[in-house]
C-alpha cells in the first residue's frame, strides 16, 4: 500500500476540525476505504502527526497493528499549517512530484514554509 499525502492531509484537516480530543476509532473520509484510512494513520503516528492510542502485536511490541487517534500532534499542526492552503499544497505537491518523483513529508513541509516565508517577503 502507499503513501498517500493528499489523504494524510484531509485527516489532519478532518482531526482539527473536530470539537472533541476524544479517541476516534473509525474515521470517515470521503471516498476512502477503512483499510486505506487505517494504514495512512498508521504512517501519521509513526511520523509523530497524531496522538494516538496504539494496538501492537503481542509478539512483537515494536509493531503497530492498528493507531485510534486522538487529535493532531504539535507536529501534525505544524505541518497543516504549512500545508492548509489548497493552492500552495498544490503547488508545492506538484513540485516536490516534477523534481522527486515521490513526496517526502519533510521535503514538502520544508518547501510549504519556504513558500509561505517568501509569500511574507521573508525568503527568496
Amino acid at each position: 500500500m502507499k503513501r498517500d499525502m493528499d489523504l494524510i492531509r484531509k485527516l489532519l484537516l478532518y482531526f482539527e476540525e473536530r470539537a472533541s480530543f476524544a479517541v476516534e476509532r473509525n474515521p470517515k473520509i470521503e471516498g476512502c476505504d477503512e483499510r486505506e484510512i487505517g494504514y495512512q494513520l498508521l504512517l501519521m503516528a509513526q511520523a509523530n502527526l497524531i496522538v494516538y492510542e496504539a494496538s501492537r502485536s503481542s509478539t512483537n511490541p515494536e509493531r503497530l497493528i492498528a493507531v485510534y487517534p486522538f487529535g493532531l500532534s504539535w507536529e501534525g499542526h505544524e505541518f497543516l499549517d504549512a500545508a492548509r492552503d489548497d493552492t500552495m499544497w498544490k503547488k508545492a505537491k506538484d513540485a516536490v512530484l516534477n523534481a522527486t518523483g515521490g513526496l517526502s513529508l519533510a521535503v514538502l513541509k520544508a518547501l510549504l514554509v519556504h513558500y509561505a516565508k517568501k509569500g511574507l517577503g521573508l525568503g527568496a
